[in-house]
C-alpha cells in the first residue's frame, strides 16, 4: 500500500514538471520619437515691379565718322575683330531699317555705337565689347503696343567669373528725327534701381538644418551647407540675360541670385513691358538647383 501511494505521488510530480510554463510576454518595441514637422517660411503676395529706364539721349553723329549702309559684309563676328584689332568702323547688327555700328576708338569715347534708324542717326556710349566678344542683337517691333516701332538692341556688357551680364536698350524715333535710349544698364552710376528693386524681393530664410530662397509666393531650397554662418541677403545682377520673342512682341528677363561670398544659389525670370520710359517686370519664377 505505500509503495503504491509512493508511485502515484512520483507519477503527479513528474506529471507537474512537463507542464509547460506560460510565456511572459515580450514589452512591444519602443517607438521612435515623432519627427517635428517642417515649419516652411512665410511667403507673400507679389506686385509686378517697375523702374525708369536709364536715359540717354543720342548725340548727332560726327562728320566724318558715319559710315555708309553696307550693301554686302554681313560677317559679323569678323567684323568685330576688325574693330578690335585693327579699329576699323564695323557693322555688328542689323534689324530692318536699322544698322548697328562700332566706331573707331578714341580717347574720350572707347566704346562708340552708332545707330542708324530710318532717316535718323545718333551716337550712344554703350557698353558693348568685353573679351568674349558677344555680339549685339537687334530688333524691330512695337514692344509697347502704342502702334509705333521701337528698337529694341542687347549689348554684352560684362563678363568674368561668375559674371555675365546683357543690357536691354530701347530706342525710340522721336517726331523732330533725334534718337532716345531707355536701358537697363547694370553699370551706370550709382546703380541701377530695376535690379535693385529685385534683389529687395528676394529672402533668404533657414528651417532647421535647411535653407529656402523666396520670391514672393514661390521657394526653392538651396545647399545650406554650402553658404556662409552668417546672414548674406541675396542679390541679382552677376547674372542677367534677355530672351527677346519679336513675333511675339514680347521679352523675358532670366538672371542669377547670388549670395557673397557663395555666388550662384538659384535662377530667377520675370517678363519685361515697357511703356514710356518706364521697364516693368511681372509673372517672375524662381527655379532652386539644389
Amino acid at each position: 500500500m505505500r509503495k503504491l501511494l509512493f508511485l502515484t505521488l512520483a507519477l503527479l510530480v513528474l506529471g507537474g514538471c512537463g507542464t509547460p510554463v506560460p510565456e511572459v510576454p515580450e514589452p512591444p518595441p519602443e517607438e521612435p520619437p515623432a519627427e517635428e514637422a517642417l515649419s516652411l517660411p512665410e511667403t507673400w503676395r507679389l506686385e509686378p515691379l517697375s523702374a525708369p529706364g536709364i536715359v540717354t539721349e543720342g548725340r548727332e553723329p560726327e562728320e566724318g565718322r558715319e559710315p555708309v549702309i553696307p550693301v554686302g559684309d554681313r560677317d559679323y563676328h569678323r567684323n568685330m575683330m576688325r574693330w578690335v584689332y585693327e579699329g576699323e568702323a564695323a557693322l555688328l547688327a542689323e534689324a530692318p531699317e536699322a544698322y548697328f555700328y562700332a566706331l573707331p576708338r578714341t580717347e574720350e569715347h572707347p566704346e562708340t555705337a552708332l545707330i542708324r534708324w530710318g532717316e535718323s542717326a545718333a551716337e550712344f556710349n554703350w557698353c558693348f565689347s568685353t573679351p568674349r566678344q558677344f555680339l549685339p542683337e537687334m530688333y524691330c517691333f512695337d514692344l509697347d503696343g502704342d502702334g509705333e516701332d521701337e528698337l529694341v538692341v542687347l549689348c554684352y556688357s560684362g563678363s568674368g567669373t561668375g559674371v555675365s551680364v546683357w543690357d536691354l536698350h530701347v530706342v525710340e524715333n522721336n517726331e523732330d528725327g533725334t534718337l532716345t535710349d531707355y536701358s537697363t544698364f547694370y553699370y551706370a552710376e550709382g546703380g541701377n534701381p530695376l535690379w535693385k528693386g529685385v534683389s529687395s524681393l528676394l529672402r533668404l530664410e533657414r528651417a532647421g538644418d535647411r535653407a529656402f530662397l523666396i520670391l514672393g509666393r514661390e521657394l526653392a531650397e538651396v545647399d545650406s551647407a554650402a553658404l556662409p554662418e552668417e546672414d548674406r541677403a541675396p542679390s541679382v545682377g552677376d547674372t542677367i540675360q534677355f530672351e527677346v520673342f519679336p513675333e511675339e512682341c514680347r521679352i523675358r528677363f532670366w538672371g542669377g541670385v547670388d549670395v557673397v561670398p557663395t555666388w550662384y544659389i538659384a535662377d530667377l525670370s520675370a517678363d519685361v513691358t515697357y511703356q514710356d520710359g518706364i521697364f516693368t517686370l511681372s509673372g517672375f519664377h524662381l527655379y532652386g538647383n539644389f
